[in-house]
């Protein structure tokens, strides 16, 4: 077998996680009504004061009110574009995110090594973003 044909035979194995994008799917509750977390999440002033997230500079797309938008944000190194859907559950709301990192340049080479990387910074970015809904739904109820 020759090495072009190993070769396609592991990107065939490990799909786009190799010299492509990465697709992460996440879900995390918030216990706020889907009308606030919707405004929050759409609102782009309010996400760069999320810790973590100051100074990023994020594209809506494909607005649907208070139930799904796209973002995307673009590096030097990465585009990341984020689908998010809210739905209400009992008194909270759930919000699902599917992320995808598409690496550029050298960085595609090595999306796959990456990969796990890139899932702790979508949890993190997650937990960051529902700790911000809940502090700026406490602040507009005591208000």
């Amino acid at each position: 077998m020759t090495l072009w044909a190993l070769c396609q035979a592991s990107l065939r194995r490990y799909g786009n996680s190799i010299m492509g994008t990465i697709t992460i799917e996440s879900t995390i509750l918030i216990p706020c009504g889907r009308p606030e977390v919707y405004a929050f999440c759409v609102d782009a002033q309010a996400r760069s004061a999320v810790p973590g997230q100051e100074g990023v500079a994020l594209h809506f797309e494909d607005l649907v009110a208070e139930r799904s938008w796209t973002e995307t944000h673009e590096t030097r190194t990465e585009t990341i574009t984020c689908s998010c859907v809210v739905y209400p559950v009992a008194d909270s709301t759930r919000l699902t995110v599917t992320a995808q990192y598409a690496p550029r340049g050298m960085g595609r080479m090595f999306s796959g090594a990456k990969e796990g990387a890139y899932r702790k910074q979508e949890a993190a970015r997650l937990a960051a973003l529902k700790k911000a809904v809940e502090r700026d739904v406490r602040k507009a109820r005591s208000s």
